[in-house]
């Protein structure tokens, strides 16, 4: 019989157990298809903010006042008002013009003209001096030098003709490995580059590199005592990957240091590392990070723009907000004050304007606040307040972390361009070399002839003192 006809099919347990589940993957479908749908909506709305619709795109942004230029959307376009702004000084100003070159590299007389239409020589000539800056492309020379290598019977040794500035066992002169060094990590320049300017493999370069790392490495522990002992010092880090797998790129800095720790890990233990065991001397500014908290026992500043950003955040979501409007500006207007003092004031005019700026900002979050979020902002900083205010009274102390911003933003840059490391070593090669190299130019101003003399006493003297040679001449 037809099991639609069957009158004895419900009596059936296998029947009534299909049948349930079948109830069961619909009701899993319909439940999937909801979700589906719920996600459609939601990912057609983060595509209308990030790219139109209800929002500015110019306005978008996915980090709000933290987001780095390269993840703000393609802004709209500019105002009337902005595209009449024309900078520079007002209209009518004399101006400076052209420097002259006292001393030029080369003086050059040109021959007297003449005219063009009767070949006729001219008269009453009048002479004047044009400064006009040339370039000469890089290029390189390959040199091949014949080697004398000779006995001598009263010391009973070898020895062979010195090739002047080159390191034994290398192929490059001191003078290009200078220069492709800070080039690449200093200035940014790819290997690759490098290596078509040079006309030599790039495998080559980074084989060098990797050599020179292993040479320069000694020189760090100097840098390392000179940052420990610094009365006011930053640090900062930034997402940095090895060969695919996620780390971080650390920098420790002060005016005339700049330390740099490739690592795995975001954890307190590099920076404890860095720190180290002794007495922690100065003053550490830095984000709120807890993991520089837990490692630096002495002062710490906050950075207060980041602090800034986080509470102009919420004016941002919430405009309407009548408690925001009433005490975000102000508190706001608070903060850059405080940030520009540095530049405004000195000595005892310092002093006295930083505590009064802190006496007003006090007072102002001591106010009753309501809403949740700007209370707890309020309540942190009154809380934290040791760590908010070193910089009153002390024209020293940087009240943001600006310097480590800006030192750290080249490893940045080098980010997008390389994504990475791709070995250990080479983590440890960049560590070193940027930290040599971005030391060298903040105390000397060609960092590319200071470098090749290092190489130059290395090459007469193996055993030399690097750290003597790189840092011997800088009193901090």
């Amino acid at each position: 019989m037809h099991p639609a006809k069957c009158p004895y099919l419900h009596r059936c347990s296998k029947y009534t157990e299909l049948t349930c589940q079948i109830d069961r993957l619909k009701e899993s479908l319909a439940a999937k298809s909801r979700e589906n749908e719920r996600l459609r909506a939601e990912n057609a709305k983060l595509k209308a903010l990030q790219c139109g619709g209800e929002r500015n795109p110019a306005k978008t942004r996915p980090f709000g006042s933290s987001t780095p230029s390269s993840k703000i959307p393609v802004k709209g376009n500019s105002t009337e008002e902005a595209r009449s702004r024309i900078g520079g000084q007002k209209k009518g100003h004399p101006g400076h013009g052209r420097p002259d070159v006292a001393d030029p590299d080369e003086r050059i007389d040109l021959p007297k003209p003449t005219c063009p239409v009767s070949r006729l020589p001219l008269a009453n000539f009048q002479v004047r001096t044009r400064t006009v800056v040339h370039v000469v492309p890089a290029r390189s020379v390959t040199k091949q030098y014949t080697v004398y290598r000779a006995w001598c019977p009263d010391c009973g040794r070898y020895h062979e003709s010195e090739v002047p500035g080159v390191m034994p066992y290398f192929g490059f002169s001191n003078d290009l490995i200078a220069q492709a060094l800070v080039d690449h990590f200093g200035n940014g320049i790819p290997l690759g580059t490098l290596a078509r300017r040079a006309h030599v493999k790039k495998s080559a370069l980074r084989h060098m590199a990797h050599r020179v790392a292993g040479m320069l490495e000694g020189g760090l522990g100097r840098l390392l005592e000179e940052f420990r002992a610094a009365p006011v010092k930053h640090a900062d880090e930034t997402a940095w990957s090895c060969d695919g797998k996620n780390g971080y790129a650390w920098g420790f800095f002060t005016p005339a240091v700049s330390l740099h720790r490739l690592r795995g890990t975001r954890g307190s233990a590099v920076a404890e590392e860095v720190f180290g065991d002794g007495p922690h001397v100065g003053v550490l500014g830095v984000d709120r990070y807890a993991a520089y908290g837990k490692a630096w026992l002495g002062a710490i500043q906050y950075c207060l723009e980041h602090y800034k950003r986080n509470v102009g955040d919420l004016l941002e979501a919430e405009p309407e907000n009548k408690e925001y409007r009433k005490y975000i500006p102000k508190f706001l207007d608070l903060l850059r004050e405080a940030m520009a003092l540095r530049g405004r004031f000195r000595d005892d005019e310092y002093n006295e304007e930083s505590r009064r700026i802190r006496d007003e900002m006090l007072n102002w979050i001591a106010q009753p606040v309501k809403d949740g979020k700007l209370k707890g902002y309020f309540e942190y900083m009154t809380k934290m307040k040791h760590r908010f205010f070193q910089w009153v009274g002390h024209p020293e102390v940087e009240a943001e972390n600006n310097l480590a911003e800006r030192r750290i933003r080249p490893l940045v840059v080098a980010r997008k361009v390389c994504f990475g490391s791709q070995s250990e070593k080479g983590l440890k090669t960049r560590e070193t070399l940027m930290s040599v190299i971005d030391t060298l130019k903040l105390r000397c101003d060609d960092p590319v002839r200071k470098l090749s003399d290092v190489f130059n006493a290395l090459a007469r003297n193996r055993d030399a003192d690097v750290g003597e040679l790189l840092w011997g001449q800088f009193k901090p």
